[in-house]
C-alpha cells in the first residue's frame, strides 16, 4: 500500500440511498455521484454519520461500498467510514474497502466506553498498521464522546498510512492546533466537518471540507474552495454566507438532534437524487418539512447555475 492518494477540496458526506423495504438503492448512488461529480466533488465519503453507518444492517455496509465505487467509476475517490466499538471490526470492514476498490478508510473514534486519552492513542497505533489503505482520522465529538487529542494525532502521524485528519469538534481553536500538529508532514490534509466553519478553516490552514450541504450543492461549496484558492476572498466569503444561510433554513427542520442528517437525505430526494427513507431508529421527514425543504431548494439563495441533472420537483 501506497499513501500517495492526497484528499482535499469538497469531500460531501454522502447519505445512503435506501428503498422503501430498507434495501440499498443501486440506481440512487449512481444518481447521486453524477450529481457529486457534475457539481465538482473532489471526492466522497461514504459510511460516515451521515452515511448512517450506525443503523444500517452489517451485510449493508459491503453493498454501500460495492455501489459506492462502481457509482464513482474512478472519477472521484471513495472514502469509507469504518467506525465501530469493536476494533476488529473495523480491521474486517478496511479490508472490505479494500477489496471492494475504495481509495481511503476513516476512522473515527469507539463510541460506548468512555476512553481515556492513552486508550484512544493506543486503540489508532493498534488499529493503523492493520489497514491496508490510506487512513484518515475522524474526531467527532458530538457521536462518539471523545475528543482526538494531540497526542493522539501526533503519534498517528507516525503510520505512513495516515494521509488525514477530519475534525467535527466546531472548535477553531482545537482545529487550528491540529493543523499545526499535522504540519510536519505537509502530505497530511486536514478537512473541517462543520460547513458554517469552512472558509475561516481554510484559512487557518485546512484543506477542505466534509459538509452535508455538499451533497446537495456541490457546485456552490466548489465556487468556494476554488475562489479561496485563487486568491478571491470576496467570492468565497460570499459563497460561505449561501452555505451558511442555506444551512440555517435546512437542517434544524424536524427538530430532533438527529435533524441534520434526515434533512440532508430529505433535501436529496427533494432533488430526486434518492428516496427520503431512514434507517431505524432514525426516521424521515414529514410531507410538511418536506414541502418546507422544496421552498427552500427552489429559493434563489439556492438555485445555483448547476443543478445539472434534476429539477426540483
Amino acid at each position: 500500500m501506497t499513501p500517495a492518494l492526497r484528499i482535499h477540496g469538497v469531500v460531501p458526506p454522502v447519505p445512503t440511498p435506501l428503498t422503501a423495504t430498507g434495501a440499498v438503492d443501486a440506481a440512487a448512488f449512481q444518481r447521486i455521484f453524477d450529481h457529486l461529480v457534475a457539481g465538482g466533488a473532489h471526492a466522497a465519503f461514504v459510511l460516515g454519520s451521515t452515511g448512517e453507518l450506525a443503523s444500517l444492517p452489517s451485510g449493508h455496509r459491503g453493498e454501500v461500498i460495492r455501489e459506492a465505487v462502481a457509482a464513482s467509476a474512478g472519477r472521484i475517490p471513495v472514502l469509507v467510514g469504518i467506525a465501530d466499538n469493536c476494533p476488529a471490526t473495523s480491521v474486517d470492514l478496511g479490508r472490505l474497502a479494500l477489496d471492494l476498490g475504495a481509495d481511503a478508510v476513516v476512522a473515527a473514534a469507539p463510541s460506548y466506553y468512555e476512553l481515556s486519552s492513552d486508550e484512544l492513542q493506543r486503540h489508532f497505533d493498534h488499529l493503523l498498521p492493520q489497514l491496508e489503505l490510506p487512513v484518515l482520522l475522524y474526531n467527532m465529538p458530538w457521536l462518539t464522546g471523545h475528543v482526538l487529542d494531540e497526542a493522539c494525532l501526533q503519534s498517528a502521524l507516525g503510520h505512513p498510512n495516515l494521509i488525514g485528519f477530519k475534525d467535527s469538534s466546531g472548535d477553531l481553536a482545537y482545529l487550528q492546533s491540529m493543523i499545526e500538529i499535522a504540519s510536519v508532514r505537509p502530505e497530511v490534509t486536514v478537512l473541517v466537518g462543520n460547513e458554517y466553519l469552512y472558509l475561516s478553516a481554510l484559512k487557518l490552514g485546512a484543506h477542505g471540507v466534509v459538509g452535508g450541504g455538499g451533497n446537495i450543492y456541490p457546485s456552490l461549496f466548489r465556487s468556494l474552495q476554488d475562489a479561496f484558492e485563487e486568491g478571491d476572498l470576496d467570492t468565497a466569503r460570499a459563497a460561505q454566507a449561501r452555505i451558511s444561510r442555506l444551512a440555517d433554513e435546512t437542517y434544524d427542520l424536524t427538530g430532533r438532534p438527529t435533524s441534520v442528517f434526515v434533512t440532508i437525505k430529505a433535501a436529496m430526494a427533494g432533488l430526486g437524487l434518492c428516496e427520503p427513507h431512514m434507517a431505524p431508529p432514525l426516521t424521515p421527514c414529514s410531507a410538511d418539512q418536506m414541502d418546507a425543504l422544496r421552498l427552500v431548494l427552489a429559493g434563489s439563495d439556492a438555485r445555483m447555475p448547476a443543478f445539472p441533472i434534476f429539477a426540483v420537483a
